[in-house]
């Protein structure tokens, strides 16, 4: 898109958007003038669509900011990085940067942006591009260049954000200096901010091309300073003709994003993404740790998921992410083998209503993860096994959404299995309970008279067996 059409659709925009439009409103009536930057302009250039805003107001810049405080009600955020002072408002559940920079050019302040193609600034109050470092020509040429060097060393977190464009722009390359100058910041990646670090690879597993984004990472040696528990995989075989499991967590991942008709995708959606994603990154994290082999020479790795599931936790504790997040992908990790162990059961029914209960809101996620598992393992029995897993997972899919539509009654409570039984407070008040609704699902039990029945004649056991 040249320009001239780039600037046109830029003006459209701004019409149809009231935030913008405030913005553009207070630059028309100060006359003084507000550069619209960054991702907003180059999403208008690739005809997507751009949520957050960034602003450059040059001299005037306070009282730009004055006008904005009194149109949203709101005096916004101040803060100072590297000499620059930025201020940020909440509007309309959107954040709004605005860059005040009295003493530089417009040319100096694009230059200290990472990429030439996030430094495309629209003029708000003139109605035009000004376009100094060619940014609108590398959006064309689908190319990823630095403005300047050293750009990367002022901040070495823009590595890992290019890792993010990556992921996130599909068809785009890396211009071979960026490379060189993204792979010499890996060392001081290892010191960056745990919070920024997590911030990048959430929006890096989101993107549309989440492996594509994580083998850049390794290309460019920013994997090991800010994942390296995730280092031994890359040398851990799965067994004869298959991939290593670096290689099958990628393959999975991309199974992930480009499959969407697998068992489970039409019930994850975005705000589940990530989760899935996390999960299908960590799920063989403890491969290398259990690897054994038998007589015959294969490798096995018992108990994988179980100390996986441990590590995947401490790993997103690490990164500070939220209590809920690692809960669930330390679920998913820690069950992904059990559709398949069902499969090689025969899908028996116990065990398929069990899972269904005891993996809950996840089960979508589960359903999602154990078909991208099990396409992307590369071993030569799969085409075979995936015709029975794919059967239990729709199953699984089937047996869910009828618990759903037709849920069954609560018979009994905590209280009531304390009360018979004799207990306190404590774990085996859960596992009566869990024990109810299997008997409960398998029709053995129907209404609350028979469920204290049942628990009448478990508290004779417990005593004859003392």
């Amino acid at each position: 898109m040249d320009s001239r059409r780039l600037a046109t659709r830029l003006r459209w925009r701004v019409s149809r958007d009231p935030t913008l439009r405030e913005v553009r409103d207070v630059a028309c009536e100060s006359r003084i003038a507000v550069w619209l930057v960054g991702g907003l302009v180059r999403d208008a250039a690739l005809g997507q669509r751009g949520e957050d805003i960034d602003l450059v107001a040059l001299r005037g810049s306070a009282k730009v900011v004055k006008r904005l405080q009194q149109t949203w009600g709101c005096r916004g955020f101040r803060f100072r990085k590297r000499g620059v002072t930025t201020w940020r408002f909440s509007v309309a559940g959107r954040q709004v940067d605005l860059v005040a920079a009295p003493r530089r050019t417009l040319a100096e302040e694009l230059r200290r942006r990472e990429l030439t193609i996030n430094a495309v600034a629209y003029d708000l109050l003139a109605g035009r591009l000004d376009d100094p470092l060619r940014g609108a020509s590398d959006l064309r040429a689908k190319r990823l260049r630095l403005p300047r060097p050293g750009v990367l060393h002022d901040d070495p977190m823009r590595a890992l954000r290019i890792a993010r464009f990556l992921s996130q722009l599909p068809g785009f390359r890396l211009d071979p200096a960026a490379a060189r100058e993204a792979r010499a910041c890996a060392p001081a990646l290892r010191r960056a901010a745990v919070e920024r670090v997590r911030e990048e690879l959430d929006k890096l597993l989101r993107a549309p091309d989440p492996a594509r984004g994580l083998n850049v990472l390794l290309r460019l040696e920013l994997q090991d300073p800010v994942l390296p528990e995730l280092t031994p995989m890359r040398t851990c075989l799965a067994g004869a003709g298959r991939p290593d499991v670096w290689n099958h967590t990628i393959d999975a991942i991309a199974l992930s994003a480009n499959r969407p008709r697998l068992p489970g995708a039409s019930r994850v959606g975005d705000d589940d993404r990530r989760i899935l994603r996390w999960a299908l990154l960590l799920h063989d994290i403890c491969k290398p740790d259990t690897l054994a082999h038998r007589p015959d020479g294969r490798p096995t790795f018992h108990g994988h998921e179980v100390v996986g599931a441990r590590r995947a936790d401490a790993l997103l504790r690490r990164l500070r992410q939220s209590r809920e997040l690692r809960r669930r992908v330390k679920r998913v990790v820690l069950f992904h083998l059990r559709p398949h162990h069902l499969s090689d059961a025969g899908a028996p029914p116990r065990g398929m209503r069990r899972l269904v209960r005891e993996s809950g809101d996840d089960l979508p996620l589960l359903l999602l993860h154990a078909a991208c598992d099990a396409k992307a393992s590369g071993a030569p029995d799969a085409r075979r096994r995936w015709g029975p897993l794919r059967r239990v997972l729709l199953g699984l899919q089937d047996l869910a959404e009828r618990a759903r539509r037709r849920p069954l009654p609560t018979l009994v409570n905590g209280r009531d299995v304390m009360t018979v039984l004799g207990l306190g407070p404590g774990p085996e008040v859960g596992v009566a309970l869990d024990a109810i609704r299997e008997a409960q699902e398998s029709g053995e039990l129907r209404t609350r008279r028979e469920a204290l029945a049942w628990l009448r004649s478990l508290k004779g056991q417990r005593r004859s067996r003392r």
